[in-house]
């Protein structure tokens, strides 16, 4: 059996089969149109869904365990406001409830939070 290893998501899994790989950090601005959260043995956090400002038509999943984030992540969502993520593509996201991603995934490590003009 593989030896077993915690990667920065909250996800546990063998390290000799798979490797979740973050790109560099990159920002993104956009909405948020769902958020979602996990209470699960194998992850702890939450997933939302954003729709990018500067490529219009484009969604992307955002992962987080970070309290903090996820607040912010939940007032942009019920605001409706801008948001700008700091964030690392993985090139094997975890799916905390199985199945796959149809959007790109990312890790995030930073939100801010714009106001209304």
């Amino acid at each position: 059996m593989a030896a077993r290893k915690q990667i920065p998501t909250g996800v546990s899994r063998p390290t000799s089969r798979r490797h979740t790989r973050l790109s560099p950090t990159t920002e993104l601005f956009g909405h948020v149109t769902l958020v979602e959260g996990y209470a699960l043995p194998a992850y702890h956090g939450i997933h939302a869904l954003i729709t990018l400002r500067d490529t219009p038509g484009k969604t992307i999943a955002v992962l987080t365990t970070q309290i903090r984030l996820q607040a912010l992540l939940e007032a942009a969502l019920s605001t409706g406001n801008l948001v700008d993520v700091y964030a690392q593509l993985l090139s094997n996201p975890p799916t905390p409830r199985g199945g796959s991603w149809n959007v790109e995934v990312y890790a995030i490590d930073g939100v801010i939070l714009y106001s209304s003009p």
